[in-house]
């Protein structure tokens, strides 16, 4: 019998240091996150291509990378990149370098969900970009059924330098969805679905709302592939051209 224990606390041990697909994280691949930070001691590389097609502009291909630190408990810290090539004149873009910290604040007890919170500052990652850019989220997530859950991620951005007719304030709110398939009896992959609706950055310009799906799957114990399709389904006036009617997303996670 203490073989027994002592073969689940090992076993418990090793998937506790694991990438886990039902953990959610913002760009893995749908925008939104849930309330749980990434395991203690946990160091994780998430890396992914994103296509991004618009009504009438060129589509835009960005390679997001960021490595994860969970520090503490229930807290983690992460540095990230997302150089693009396309969106000007098929230039290759640096792109912002953003700092990231996470915090779960309270899990889930009886009928009050969990709740988060994330603080995101992006920096210029080369010379003619400008300001500083900084990201704020609260973060909510419900259990819906026995194993769904309810996600709602409320954001504010302030852009320090904002250009010509751009706001330096905006807001926005997505509402989330997520199930493991095939549990109880394999519990490898995870499907997500959101809807979401943010202000746009230019002045006198209308919100622009989306839907997306996407799946991340246990590859192995230490890997996490990730697939998602978002499209606007609205955009503002005078903000026509930023309108992307399909964005594709896939990716991989690794814990080390």
């Amino acid at each position: 019998m203490k073989l027994q224990w002592v073969l689940v606390a090992l076993a418990s041990a090793s998937m506790s240091a694991a990438t886990d697909h039902n953990n959610l994280d913002k760009e893995r691949p749908l925008r939104f996150e849930d309330a749980y930070s990434i395991a203690f001691g946990s160091i994780e590389w998430q890396s992914g291509l994103r296509l991004d097609t618009f009504n009438s502009a060129r589509p835009t291909y960005n390679l997001r990378s960021e490595l994860q630190w969970g520090f503490a408990k229930n807290k983690d810290l992460s540095v990230g990149f997302e150089p693009s090539y396309g969106a000007r004149g098929s230039a290759l873009s640096n792109g912002p370098i953003e700092i990231s910290y996470f915090e779960g604040l309270r899990r889930e007890i009886d009928n009050s969900p969990a709740v988060g919170y994330r603080v995101e500052v992006s920096l210029p990652g080369q010379s003619g970009q400008r300001g500083i850019k900084t990201h704020l989220r609260g973060v909510l997530t419900k259990t819906a059924t026995q194993y769904s859950k309810l996600h709602l991620n409320l954001d504010y951005n302030n852009d320090s330098s904002p250009g010509v007719n751009e706001k330096a304030n905006s807001f926005g709110a997505i509402l989330a969805y997520s199930v493991p398939v095939g549990y109880p009896r394999s519990f490898t992959q995870t499907l997500l679905a959101e809807v979401g609706i943010e202000e746009s950055k230019l002045v006198g310009s209308g919100p622009t709302g989306w839907i997306g799906v996407g799946m991340r799957r246990q590859l192995s114990v230490s890997g996490v592939l990730d697939i998602g399709i978002q499209s606007d389904l609205f955009s503002g006036s005078g903000n026509g051209n930023a309108r992307s009617p399909f964005r594709f997303n896939i990716g991989y996670s690794l814990n080390f």
